[in-house]
């Protein structure tokens, strides 16, 4: 991943991949925390496709929102 393609636009466009480093500093979140709520306990390399952090916020999201319908 290029240091000039991640200070631009957080992601690797030659490999279609963001890196969970610069994921956590754009968000503010910590890099366990984000692999602890949105991969559930999987163990994502460092850097992860766009598709497949697309699936997995969208996971996250569709159980967020059936937990606050059940309450």
């Amino acid at each position: 991943m290029t240091m000039e393609s991640l200070a631009t636009n957080g992601h690797d466009e030659k490999t279609g991949k963001v890196s969970l480093e610069v994921l956590a500093k754009m968000t503010g979140f910590p890099i366990e925390m984000i692999k602890e709520e949105i991969f559930k306990g999987q163990s994502p390399d460092q850097d992860i496709s766009l598709e497949d952090l697309r699936a997995a916020m969208l996971t996250y999201i569709d159980s967020t929102m059936l937990m606050d319908n059940e309450k």
